[in-house]
């Protein structure tokens, strides 16, 4: 099943499961005021938090639907379908160029103010980077293999 995909949709494929978990991790929160030590802490507060792409920005409903068009060849193979599209390599291409350029805008221009970047932000980052350099390899694999 795996076979039928090429190298680019692989890429594509892996980006997309990355980015989907990458969006439930933490993508930015606040850091709470250091405690001295000594001092407990009650149980039940928390001097920290943190939000993933989810609840802080409208990012979100754009990578969904870039995961999405991403992981249709792998879709498609599980399935066994013998329908090919071929605009998806080069959709994937540039909702993933796209991706990581919001995604950049995001953690630079539209970051909330007082908070810290997280790890999510990052692997999600490159996750859409990868996203798009699988779909821009499809697109030429597909060229070569119509030669």
């Amino acid at each position: 099943m795996i076979g039928r995909l090429t190298r680019g949709q692989l890429i594509a494929g892996v980006g997309a499961a990355v980015l989907l978990v990458a969006m439930f991790l933490p993508w930015f929160g606040v850091s709470g005021p250091s405690i001295p030590a000594g001092i407990t802490v009650p149980s039940g507060v928390d001097t920290s938090s943190s939000e993933n792409v989810w609840k802080g920005s409208s990012l979100d409903v754009y990578l969904l639907i870039t995961v999405i068009v991403a992981a249709i060849p792998a879709l498609l193979a599980l399935t066994d379908s013998a329908e090919e599209f071929s605009f998806v390599s080069a959709a994937t291409f540039l909702l993933g160029v796209v991706a990581v350029i919001l995604t950049i805008a995001f953690l630079t221009v539209d970051f909330p103010d007082g908070a810290d970047r997280k790890y999510g932000a990052f692997i999600g980052l490159v996750a859409a980077a990868a996203i798009a350099y699988g779909g821009f390899r499809a697109m030429q694999e597909e060229v070569t293999a119509d030669i």
